[in-house]
């Protein structure tokens, strides 16, 4: 089940404000210094319960690229979502260059990062609620049809909404496809494996100082180097969009509500549900799982996935590896990506 944005709560309101002071309501710009694509952007309200029943009224940014497509039947837009939990949705912009200008791309900062309210009490986060919040945002905006684009923890929040979709008869809006970007499908195999990645270049390390003694880096910052050029940005230096995203990170929730994630089929696809009978023409838009080459998102934490997502679950997959990319293909093979996806979106545009 779903949570309600404003189900059984009763008690007081409590207000968050966005995370910065300047109001974006009414805001254009653009992407890039020179001639880049333009977008709108503005807030919407979402509300979310803590365990007391307490309803707090909370802030949501939201970006929209090329908006004059958002209502397009022959491109209906894709909605991005970032992961973290806690980086703003903007270190995903560079997507926009190898997007058409025929279909619009929107981006928002979940709840506790970016412009978006970044509220302290963790009782206010969970995945259920960020699927609730994009659910809203999708209602807010009166799109019909969309594709989602899910980074990282991105794909957890994007492939729980299409299960909601599929289990509320009371939906109406159609995704129409759902990538997956470089997100495992259970979380504690991913801390497994960073932590298996990180300990063999402890390993490579310590042979190395074995070998000379003359290095004055600290071997944690040597490690972290070696772990981030190698598993999560395999670009000389990290890119821009990427740093600042970093550095503005927002509420990390958790973290067990996160970490103990794993993904499950669709209710209704169950054997022993009813509505397996009653519904057989539901089942997941065609999926696209992109994850690098060298990503600590390795070929152990998406097994989950492929045994979703070949079975009767889907109505199509497929998987691409880019090549000596990591975890942030978007940023290390701008091209390569946003072709997988441009396609990705075309062929399931009806």
């Amino acid at each position: 089940m779903m949570i309600s944005t404003v189900a059984g709560c009763s008690r007081p309101v409590h207000s968050f404000g966005p995370a910065t002071t300047s109001s974006a309501r009414g805001r254009s710009g653009s992407f890039l210094r020179f001639g880049g694509p333009r977008f709108n952007e503005d807030f919407i309200r979402v509300h979310r319960c803590d365990d007391q029943g307490i309803t707090h009224d909370l802030s949501l940014y939201y970006r929209v690229y090329h908006p004059s497509h958002i209502n397009s039947q022959e491109s209906p837009p894709l909605i991005v979502l970032h992961g973290g939990p806690s980086l703003p949705s903007s270190y995903l912009y560079p997507i926009v260059q190898n997007m058409p200008t025929s279909r619009s791309i929107i981006f928002y900062d979940q709840i506790g990062c970016g412009q978006s309210s970044q509220p302290a009490d963790e009782r206010l986060y969970s995945i259920e609620k960020a699927v609730s919040d994009l659910k809203e945002l999708v209602r807010c905006l009166g799109i019909n049809k969309f594709h989602l684009l899910g980074h990282s923890f991105g794909g957890v929040v994007a492939y729980e909404y299409a299960k909601f979709s599929l289990e509320d008869d009371e939906q109406h809006h159609m995704c129409l496809s759902l990538t997956l970007s470089n997100t495992p499908a259970n979380m504690e195999i991913s801390h497994e494996e960073s932590g298996r990645l990180v300990n063999s270049i402890k390993e490579e390390c310590m042979l190395e100082n074995n070998a000379s003694t003359e290095s004055d880096i600290p071997a944690s910052r040597i490690v972290n180097d070696r772990f981030r050029k190698r598993h999560e940005c395999r670009t000389e230096n990290v890119p821009e969009a990427l740093v600042t995203a970093i550095q503005c990170r927002g509420v990390t929730f958790g973290p067990d509500a996160v970490r103990n994630y794993i993904a499950s089929k669709p209710t209704h696809l169950h054997s022993s549900s009813p509505r397996s009978v009653d519904a057989p023409n539901k089942s997941v838009p065609p999926v696209l799982l992109i994850r690098g080459e060298y990503d600590f998102v390795t070929e152990e934490c998406i097994k989950g996935w492929r045994k979703i997502f070949t079975s009767d679950t889907s109505r199509g997959y497929r998987e691409e590896v880019l090549n000596n990319c990591a975890h942030y293909c978007h940023l290390e093979n701008l091209q390569g990506f946003g072709e997988l996806v441009k396609n990705h979106c075309f062929i399931n545009d009806y």
